[in-house]
């Protein structure tokens, strides 16, 4: 498996990095979401490496769909997330993978080609990274400094609080470099699994966690979530007890 995620990780960031400059069309699909072609490439690109590795496994994919494998083994793929800013061009996006054994997330890929960024962990062992993450360290503070996804309407929420605002449009590297970035925590919505499951074993593996808004646990394929990814247990008890202070809903703009 080691080798395998290795070698993957290097060929899905070239392919997809091929893709984007290259000329490819764009759509925007029913839920109002747009896709490009190179979507659908990367998708199937990562289905035939999967297929050809792992046959008897299912594949979840964002664009083409569900395929039944014959064992307790799910692949969940998102070929680009961040496909609005993928088609202006701009190099905020991320290829995410992770794998599902018997309800358990045991691996979570994610890949920024045009930042030359990635990791990868695998059954809480990192397998492949552009960080090192021998040198994680997490001090206590008083104020802690969270990435929040500039959609969200949270500014009024934590402007005066001991938890520091900061909009930030791009995420796969905020969370996979959470550990040696200045952020403690990353606030940020997840319309669907895909968005989202790759995250969480990079977050536990440098001892993180990831939750809803109130510190509760995700459902594995609950949609349309605002997620709490946190570098710590502490960070989360302290920037939880802020926000349920506020009675409104966070909602999605």
């Amino acid at each position: 498996m080691e080798n395998f995620i290795t070698t993957f990780v290097d060929e899905i960031k070239n392919y997809a990095l091929d893709g984007y400059y290259k000329d490819f069309s764009i759509r925007t699909k029913p839920d109002g979401s747009v896709v490009t072609d190179i979507d659908v490439l990367v998708e199937k690109k990562i289905i035939k490496l999967l297929n050809k590795k792992f046959p008897n496994d299912s594949i979840l994919g964002e664009e083409t769909g569900f395929t039944k494998g014959t064992n307790d083994i799910t692949w969940v793929i998102d070929p680009i997330d961040g496909t609005r800013a993928f088609s202006q061009h701009k190099p905020e996006w991320g290829v995410l993978v992770s794998r599902i054994v018997k309800n358990e997330i045991s691996t979570g890929i994610v890949i920024c080609p045009v930042q030359d960024i990635y990791t990868a962990v695998h059954n809480n062992k990192l397998i492949t990274s552009s960080f090192d993450y021998e040198q994680i360290e997490i001090a206590d503070k008083e104020d802690y400094l969270i990435s929040c996804e500039d959609n969200l309407d949270l500014l009024d929420v934590l402007s005066n609080e001991k938890v520091l605002f900061r909009n930030k449009n791009q995420f796969c590297k905020d969370i996979i470099s959470l550990g040696f970035s200045t952020f403690d925590g990353v606030i940020t919505s997840a319309p669907f699994a895909h968005d989202r499951l790759a995250y969480e074993p990079i977050a536990k593996y440098i001892g993180g966690t990831v939750s809803t808004l109130d510190g509760s646990q995700i459902g594995m394929f609950d949609e349309n979530v605002v997620t709490l990814i946190c570098k710590s247990e502490k960070v989360k008890k302290d920037i939880v007890n802020v926000l349920v202070k506020f009675d409104s809903k966070i909602k999605i703009a």
